[in-house]
């Protein structure tokens, strides 16, 4: 799979000097002109373009100034960007050495069928060499909305037109059916709740917010407060903690709901779903409070936990000989039952250490790690530290979402690992100290990387690292599991380690197929269009397109699940118009199911 070094991109040299006002350069004016005259604009060699639909009908980026010169022309035939309008500057300063200048705007596409596209980007220029005069080398522009057909960002449909209780019916109609209500579930539904799109969202479980409290009893974001906000509006008070526990997240998933008059159906379960090929694509039967409904939908939204939902856990031989308890990180809740007895956790990420940390906490009386490879670290105040650079009270979470999401995909990993590989090299003492009681740290990882192109095996360190150098948490690596015994587990080594609870944190299946084909069935599930990673100019593949036709794959932290929500939204609105997006033409005439549904 190709991975980020294999793409272009890298961050400009810092030449902007520190006391550098952006106010004496008129860089609105000089945007503009460059925006309307792009081919005649000088860029850097390496310039970089990702879109958000609004030019290429896609998530994608472009790199190298001939080739965006190019498909920007080619585009513009057909999407006419006009009408630009440019605002204040700012400076960007994502490391100690690189600087660029970042300009705001607005203009206007003409999209499929007659739609008018209203559209807003960044245009990001850096000096010149010799500091003679500004290149762009850096352009981003994303689709807002259709004019006149309501904003993904803007709740008040809602509150005019609250959806209708319905779920005594037994037969439904909807343009959406979503399944999961987790994080992406709900910031889809209540997208489409502004876009006055109807949608049911399905949750099997009794309570809303149950994606996170159901998990062990320890579990916290990793991320700042401000990043996890839901759609719209901040879900979390100022006084709530920064890093959230399941709690507390659930509780924002519940006033989301009634404050957005989420249209959502609890303890529901998928019986049977069947395909069709015309105006209704799908027809879900539904069991609901011992009975059993029938939902017939045109889209259906997949957002289960794609990659965090089905632990995988290994197959070790000889488990019946244990006399202790087995658990996978699905099924362990707390350590409470073992206190003062012996315990194993196997894995060395987030979940092996949160587990560790709650054997502790519980007075085990002792803990084994079992690190099976390298693990990367990565301290909260590093991770928080850039966070909060973007996301806090003082910046509206979608205007945070602008500035963080629409960058290219490689440019944002480079401000963090140029970052924390400087942070490293200075607090080098607290990961020697991992080291020197066997825990092995993966030096040179990225976060980037581990999150969009591994979906995981990193731990971002909220405590539990000190633990370990200080021998509270006692490691064992280098020495694969041979087989359980009667008191614990032998190793390759011929060691054996005694133990009354052994719990595997060794992640989750990372293929979404196995989990979507409890929904949509095996065959169906197959046929999945699922991504193979980066293109060769860093875009993920299939970023927020659908898997299938009218079948879409939501997952995600909730940053994510928040800004990927609102493309989906809109490709499904278009469609709906019957003036879909390219990759929303399933009928290979490029009319996507022919003509236009009542949204």
């Amino acid at each position: 799979m190709r991975g980020f070094n294999d793409v272009p991109g890298s961050l400009p040299t810092d030449r902007i000097p520190l006391d550098f006002d952006p106010r004496t350069t008129p860089f609105p004016d000089i945007a503009e002109k460059a925006l309307n005259n792009l081919s005649e604009t000088p860029t850097t060699n390496d310039l970089l373009w990702r879109d958000f639909l609004c030019m290429t009908g896609k998530i994608r980026t472009v790199a190298g100034s001939e080739k965006i010169r190019k498909e920007w022309a080619a585009y513009s035939q057909e999407r006419v960007p006009r009408d630009f309008k440019a605002a204040k500057a700012t400076i960007s300063r994502p490391t100690p050495d690189s600087s660029w200048v970042d300009v705001p705007f607005t203009f206007v596409t003409s999209q499929e069928g007659g739609l008018i596209g209203n559209c807003s980007g960044f245009v990001s220029f850096m000096l010149d060499d010799d500091g003679s005069g500004w290149r762009v080398w850096m352009l981003r522009t994303m689709l807002e909305n259709f004019e006149g057909c309501g904003h993904p960002d803007d709740p008040s449909p809602i509150f005019r037109n609250p959806p209708a209780n319905l779920s005594d019916q037994l037969e439904h109609q909807v343009s959406v059916l979503i399944v999961g209500a987790g994080q992406a579930g709900l910031s889809l539904a209540g997208r489409l709740g502004a876009l006055g799109i109807s949608y049911i969202l399905l949750e099997k479980e009794a309570e809303i917010g149950y994606s996170w409290t159901g998990k062990y009893d320890g579990v916290t974001q990793h991320t700042i407060r401000e990043m996890n906000n839901l759609p719209f509006d901040r879900t979390y008070k100022a006084s709530d903690p920064m890093l959230l526990p399941a709690k507390v997240v659930a509780e924002g998933f519940k006033n989301y709901v009634r404050k957005y008059h989420i249209n959502i159906w609890l303890a529901a379960n998928v019986e049977k779903c069947l395909v069709g090929n015309g105006q209704i694509r799908w027809t879900v039967s539904v069991r609901k409070d011992g009975r059993e409904h029938t939902i017939k939908a045109r889209h259906l939204a997949l957002a289960m936990g794609a990659r965090v939902s089905v632990p995988n856990p290994p197959k070790i031989p000889d488990a019946a000989l244990f006399k202790g308890t087995i658990l996978d990180i699905g099924s362990f809740k707390n350590s409470a039952p073992w206190r003062g007895k012996k315990g194993i956790v196997v894995g060395s990420a987030t979940g092996g250490h949160d587990v560790a940390q709650d054997m502790l906490d519980n007075g085990l009386s002792s803990i084994t790690m079992l690190q099976r490879n390298e693990t990367p670290v990565f301290p909260i105040e590093w991770v928080s530290q850039g966070q909060s650079l973007i996301y806090n009270l003082n910046v509206p979470p979608e205007l945070a979402d602008r500035a963080e999401e629409t960058q290219p995909l490689k440019i944002s990993r480079e401000g963090v690992r140029l970052n924390f590989k400087a942070l490293m090299a200075a607090e080098k003492a607290r990961f020697d100290a991992l080291e020197c009681v066997g825990f092995h740290v993966a030096w040179d990882a990225s976060l980037n990387d581990l999150l969009i192109l591994r979906g995981g095996t990193y731990y971002i360190d909220v405590g539990t690292s000190a633990r370990i150098a200080n021998g509270d948490i006692k490691i064992k690596s280098g020495d694969k599991i041979k087989r359980f015994v009667e008191k614990g587990l032998e190793f390759e080594s011929g060691e054996v380690r005694e133990a009354d609870v052994v719990v595997f944190a060794t992640g989750y299946q990372k293929d979404p197929r196995i989990q979507a084909a409890s929904v949509v069935g095996k065959e169906v599930a197959q046929s999945m269009r699922m991504s193979t990673g980066l293109d060769e100019d860093g875009e993920f593949d299939g970023n927020m397109m659908p898997v299938g036709r009218g079948l879409w794959l939501l997952g995600g932290a909730v940053s994510m699940a928040r800004w990927n929500s609102r493309f989906v939204a809109l490709q499904i609105q278009a469609e709906l118009m019957g003036k879909p997006f390219p990759e929303c033409r399933w009928d290979g005439a490029g009319k996507g199911y022919g003509q236009a549904m009542k949204l």
